[in-house]
């Protein structure tokens, strides 16, 4: 049987089936096509033994050329695999992405002890993120208790560039993944003060190496301002940062001490994970000074 044609899915599934669908009572529909890519899923999860077209069709009840379509598309976004006998089966993809999600939870429980008591010696707000592919993601936040804050929330995303906290952890990054993210993006500019030269960030990146954290000075918005430090897992990879953000209107704390603090809590988060800081220093010091081509990232 041919693959279908990358519309066919949207055409055949959806738009033909709109009148199926069923409301979930605010205005919001659930897709057909996509119950029934999970039932696929969800069927050879339970035993990954491969499956012909015909026997999907048949074990989850839908129309051979339904079952087409949805297996190529699975087969397109890699979460199966035909063998040469035209079996079906499931890739690692979503054990892989499961995993990622299941390493957050486990971020996210070890560092928030360590976020709760630097919210204890700070009124700005306390932000905890990870990264995901060319942005960082905001996974914890503490808003802070002065009488200026910033609106940060959780799911929040930014470019690395563009915050404390990513590039806290684009720092640490192999050199490869820094080039490709300037080229992916273009280093955009979220204001004026915004890097926006490849040069002028891996100079900046080599400083954040050499001290251990980054600064915001009115990248991420005009008047804002922040610090982060990197978390490190047991093999040395950068994994999240931890930090606070806030305006340059509430600037009357000691930033030399925060700054500390920060440094401190994140390096403890890196602890907890098995992360060996005596053993890295040296190391650390010397990619800070030839750049961080062996560092894992």
């Amino acid at each position: 049987m041919k693959p279908p044609h990358r519309n066919e899915l949207l055409q055949s599934s959806i738009v033909k089936r709109r009148g199926r669908s069923r409301s979930n009572g605010g205005g919001v529909y659930a897709v057909p096509a996509v119950k029934k890519a999970l039932t696929i899923l969800e069927m050879m999860a339970r035993d990954n033994r491969g499956y012909t077209i015909s026997e999907v069709a048949r074990n989850c009840n839908l129309p051979v050329s339904t079952a087409n379509v949805l297996l190529y598309t699975l087969q397109e976004c890699s979460y199966v695999q035909r063998s040469e006998d035209r079996a079906f089966f499931l890739t690692w993809k979503l054990f892989t992405e499961g995993s990622r999600l299941l390493n957050q939870i486990q971020l996210h429980e070890l560092a928030l002890p360590e976020l709760e008591k630097l919210a204890e010696v700070t009124d700005f707000t306390i932000d905890f993120a990870v990264p995901d592919k060319n942005e960082l993601i905001y996974v914890h936040v503490i808003q802070g208790r002065g009488d200026i804050q910033i609106q940060a929330r959780v799911g929040q995303r930014r470019y690395f560039h563009q915050s404390a906290a990513g590039k806290a952890m684009l720092a640490f990054f192999v050199e490869e993944r820094i080039k490709d993210f300037a080229d992916a993006t273009g280093l955009p500019a979220a204001t004026p003060k915004t890097i926006r030269s490849y040069r002028a960030l891996m100079k900046e990146l080599a400083q954040i190496r050499l001290q251990g954290y980054a600064i915001d000075n009115e990248e991420s918005g005009r008047a804002l301002w922040g610090v982060a430090a990197p978390v490190f897992d047991r093999t040395g990879r950068v994994v999240a940062a931890l930090g606070v953000a806030g305006t340059t209107l509430a600037l009357n704390e000691n930033t030399k001490v925060l700054i500390q603090e920060i440094k401190k809590r994140a390096q403890r988060v890196s602890a907890r994970l098995g992360y060996d800081a005596e053993r890295a220093k040296q190391s650390n010091m010397e990619r800070a000074l030839v750049g961080p081509k062996d560092h894992v990232g």
